[in-house]
């Protein structure tokens, strides 16, 4: 396993100071907002070169989609797949994908399919640029129970779509994330560990306020049974820490995640 930051809490105008300040954590490497690629697909070597003065890598690369936008299907899988192109140019990571706005019913059969239709073409697409697609269900969003769950995984095919999972969400959806891990193992490419104030479920999860999400660690997510089924089921890839919302300065949530990940998780015992 190697441990990577979200880059989000720096801002879009922070890109190179969130480099330097996950560098200087200890992390392996930065999962960006797919909102990088605008600002550096003409300059990749320039995004590339920064990446390579840290010794970071490119985790991947998080994309909100609206999944079940029949009409504008095609435009998202085009928008997503320059996203794939972006991290497949640097040779590494993922493109994780997850419903970008709650839902305001609960899906239908046809946005099911549609869901489905978008995430699965999405997967061809990164197949085709060398790099995992990974679904990442999001509570009071899409996918956000255990059926849910099992029936997007059933729509799509397991050769182009994984999963992500995301402690956070787990959580506030009331999934038991042990069962989650162990049941969807043979898909998971991607986990993202992340905190919450509550288990209470809520429409949208996402706490982008400063001060609206509790110190790492100190929240409701239960890391240790988290770790434990990571472990247990040999899950290799990346694991990104998410401080998003936090009251302190960016820089001192990541370093403050890092080390409670590197000493009390047990994924990283050396």
């Amino acid at each position: 396993m190697r441990l990577a930051c979200y880059a989000a809490p720096w801002g879009p105008e922070g890109v190179i100071q969130a480099i330097s300040d996950v560098a200087d954590c200890g992390f392996d490497g930065l999962e960006f907002p797919a909102n990088v690629v605008l600002r550096y697909e003409d300059r990749l070597h320039v995004f590339e070169e920064i990446l390579d003065t840290t010794g970071l890598k490119l985790s991947g690369l998080l994309q909100r989609v609206n999944l079940v936008d029949k009409e504008k299907a095609d435009e998202q899988v085009e928008r997503a797949a320059n996203s794939a192109r972006f991290v497949g140019a640097i040779g590494q990571g993922n493109l994780v994908v997850c419903q970008a706005t709650p839902l305001d019913a609960p899906a239908s059969d046809d946005d099911w399919l549609t869901a489905a239709a978008i995430v699965e073409e999405i997967g061809c697409r990164c197949r085709d640029f060398g790099i995992n697609l990974c679904f990442m269900p999001r509570a009071g969003h899409f996918g956000a129970s255990d059926s849910d769950l099992r029936r997007i995984l059933s729509m799509t095919n397991p050769e182009v779509v994984h999963l992500a999972l995301d402690s956070a969400e787990l959580t506030l959806a009331g999934i038991d994330p042990v069962k989650a891990i162990k049941a969807n193992a043979a898909r998971l490419r991607a986990v993202r560990l992340r905190d919450v104030s509550g288990a209470r479920r809520r429409s949208d999860v996402t706490v982008s306020r400063p001060g609206g999400a509790p110190q790492f660690g100190r929240g409701a997510v239960d890391f240790e049974a988290f770790s434990k089924a990571l472990i247990e089921v040999g899950y290799d890839g990346w694991v990104t820490v998410d401080v998003t919302g936090e009251a302190a300065k960016p820089k001192d949530s990541a370093f403050s995640s890092y080390r409670f990940v590197m000493r009390r998780s047990g994924l990283f015992p050396y």
